[in-house]
């Protein structure tokens, strides 16, 4: 499917919602005019189905084929599944953080060094946990080729981590898309995307230029 289908999915389901009057706020403190929660399709058999052939479109893209399909916990990890099942590949993820019992793994699975592996992400915020992430796998002498996500926000900060590690990243859709067809459906009005927009740009101090802090 084409970012503009993907984006489409997205909003029929809610898993991304745009509210600039009544914004969100992020755990890492961020206030933003928009929320993605792409678990919910994992409840969505259809769209579930859409998105795992479109994680196969781009795979199938790639000059170099992954031996090995990785996810992060734990939003990531049902699409790594069912990536790596389709594919008749073995899957691993990494944990948010090191077990603190038993042998205390912070990857989970089996990897072999030589492999390569790609990532098969919900979301891409800033980058920093999956990038994270792929600094623990390759630890194991293994190759990360790149991270494959349903949605991206287009952060200044993800793309300046993805380019200092040298990752390529691929999308099915990100906060532009979603932007442009909220306003071709009439659910988004120009002076709402211009506000909204201004957020991509800086999203720690959009909350406070727009009063709400």
């Amino acid at each position: 499917m084409n970012r503009k289908a993907i984006a489409e999915l997205l909003l029929d389901i809610k898993a991304v919602t745009i509210n600039v009057e009544a914004p969100y706020h992020y755990s890492s403190g961020i206030i933003s005019p928009i929320y993605c929660d792409n678990r919910l399709i994992i409840s969505c058999l259809e769209e579930r189905k859409a998105v795992i052939e479109t994680f196969l479109e781009i795979i199938d893209s790639l000059d170099t084929d992954p031996d090995v399909i990785a996810g992060t916990a734990t939003a990531a990890i049902p699409f790594a599944a069912w990536v790596s099942s389709r594919l008749d590949l073995p899957m691993v993820y990494a944990r948010s953080g090191q077990k603190g019992y038993g042998k205390e793994h912070r990857i989970e699975g089996t990897l072999v060094p030589g492999q390569k592996v790609l990532f098969t992400e919900d979301l891409v915020t800033t980058g920093g946990g999956v990038l994270k992430a792929a600094e623990d796998v390759v630890k194991f002498d293994v190759e990360v080729i790149g991270v494959a996500t349903i949605f991206e926000y287009g952060l200044p900060a993800a793309t300046e981590g993805f380019e200092q590690a040298g990752l390529p990243k691929w999308s099915m859709a990100d906060f532009v898309t979603i932007l442009d067809v909220m306003s071709e459906r009439g659910e988004l009005s120009d002076d709402n995307r211009s506000i909204a927009m201004d957020w991509q740009s800086d999203p720690r101090g959009w909350g406070s230029k727009m009063g709400f802090e």
